[in-house]
């Protein structure tokens, strides 16, 4: 038998996250044999959040802790506040974003798990100053089942 892994409450693997704010993985795929990550992260008050994009073999629940977060799906516009959460199925075009006056912090899960994308997603922006050339981000979402569909 297993011991739990146990994440406190300030603790987590953290890297800048794809919108700028430090992203923190509280449960990595390494932990869940790959079946899912669950990840907090915050965007700030009228941050767009990434840009449109499909996932076709993962699915993301969002759960909202403060604030409010805007989520397109498929064209319909959601805004889930505290306690509220979301599902996006596999192989819906979304975004999640904050059109509010004040920061909004959420969990998400993914599944299975994409921690790993975004690790790389925080590398790639680091080495090109937060300005990922299109090919570039292209061929990461590629390997890691996220596909921009606005990208040149």
């Amino acid at each position: 038998m297993s011991d739990p892994t146990v994440i406190a409450a300030r603790q987590g693997q953290q890297f800048r996250g794809p919108t700028g704010p430090p992203m923190t993985v509280k449960i990595a795929g390494g932990v869940t044999g790959g079946a899912y990550s669950v990840i907090e992260y915050s965007h700030r008050a009228g941050a767009p959040g990434p840009s449109p994009h499909v996932h076709r073999e993962h699915e993301e629940a969002f759960r909202v802790l403060e604030g409010e977060l805007s989520l397109d799906v498929e064209g319909r516009t959601i805004t889930l506040g505290p306690g509220e959460y979301a599902v996006v199925p596999r192989g819906a075009v979304h975004r999640p974003y904050n059109e509010g006056s004040v920061e909004v912090r959420f969990l998400f899960i993914t599944s299975p798990a994409l921690d790993g994308f975004f690790a790389e997603m925080a590398d790639l922006n680091d080495r090109t100053g937060g300005n990922p050339p299109a090919y570039a981000l292209r061929e990461l979402g590629e390997r890691w089942d996220c596909l921009f569909t606005n990208l040149p």
